[in-house]
């Protein structure tokens, strides 16, 4: 490596591995400038080699396990499934049964109307009117008879469902019931029809009476 005196420009030549790896100050011989010299950037540099280790030390060994990661489990889409499941079966079964959920409960009649469905109450447009009940003894058994009509109040045809009568005590609460049908199966607008029925020996507790329309037999 050839050095340069910043100051008098007198060159010396020397060895590279002199100047150490951070430099070194140097002075030049003919006038004593002094500077402070770092190697070139190629110069060689000092590397510690690591010994290998000696074969007739013992080697350690462990025997912990492994730590494996715990490992993943699927996503449980059991409650979804089964959730979705019971919301598509009332959708179903709400509509398949609509005439009799609306029959249960007539208000129902309104939210399907909402959705677009028609269902009519059952006996719509239908009116059970003049009820007059009668006991009479039948031989030696008393019975009760119970008389009314039965009119079409709608601008089309209707189809005469049956009807239920119950027995009612003091309290508004049942004590027996029957089905039994009207005379006329069909009116037409402004139409009118009669009924007739009779129980044999009913309940003294008897207070009241009541008839609607029902789909029984």
């Amino acid at each position: 490596m050839i050095l340069t005196c910043p100051a008098c420009l007198t060159r010396y030549l020397v060895d590279p591995r002199s100047l150490g790896v951070a430099g070194r100050a140097v002075r030049c011989a003919h006038c004593g400038a002094t500077w402070h010299q770092i190697p070139p950037a190629d110069a060689p540099r000092r590397v510690d080699v690591v010994p290998p280790p000696d074969p007739d030390m013992p080697v350690v060994r462990t025997n912990l396990p492994a730590l494996r990661p715990p490992p993943r489990r699927p996503p449980n889409y059991l409650p979804w499934t089964l959730a979705v499941a019971a919301m598509v079966g009332a959708v179903v079964i709400g509509h398949l049964a609509r005439e009799r959920i609306v029959e249960a409960w007539p208000p129902a009649a309104k939210v399907y109307a909402m959705l677009g469905l028609r269902v009519e109450p059952l006996g719509a447009g239908l009116e059970i009117r003049g009820i007059v009940t009668e006991r009479r003894m039948a031989g030696a058994e008393p019975e009760l008879m119970v008389t009314g009509e039965i009119a079409n109040a709608s601008s089309e045809e209707r189809t005469v469902p049956r009807l239920r009568a119950v027995l009612k005590d003091a309290g508004e609460r049942a004590i027996s019931s029957w089905t039994f049908p009207a005379s006329g199966t069909r009116l037409l607008p402004g139409e009118t029809t009669t009924f007739t029925t009779t129980v044999r020996d009913p309940d003294r507790r008897a207070a009241g009476l009541s008839i609607t329309f029902t789909k029984g037999s």
